[in-house]
């Protein structure tokens, strides 16, 4: 998944969350969702930073061929 997609996924989550016509145990049901989309998300975007971090880090360093960090991102 992209970040724009992952972006337009989480709009949509708030959105949700602002409607005003919700039963309780609707809203209930779309908040566990929506909770569950932000941890998941949240990963994502963990994942993005470790592989630009090691990426960086890699650029700088030339000698540096194998790192723990790159052979998780390979």
């Amino acid at each position: 998944m992209k970040l724009v997609e992952l972006q337009k996924i989480l709009g949509d989550r708030i959105n949700i969350s602002l409607e005003k016509d919700m039963t309780p145990e609707r809203r209930q049901e779309e908040n566990e969702q929506s909770k569950l989309i932000m941890l998941l998300a949240k990963q994502m975007i963990n994942n993005g930073d470790l592989i630009l971090r090691t990426e960086k880090l890699m650029a700088q360093s030339k000698t540096l061929t194998e790192s723990v960090a790159y052979t998780l991102i390979k």
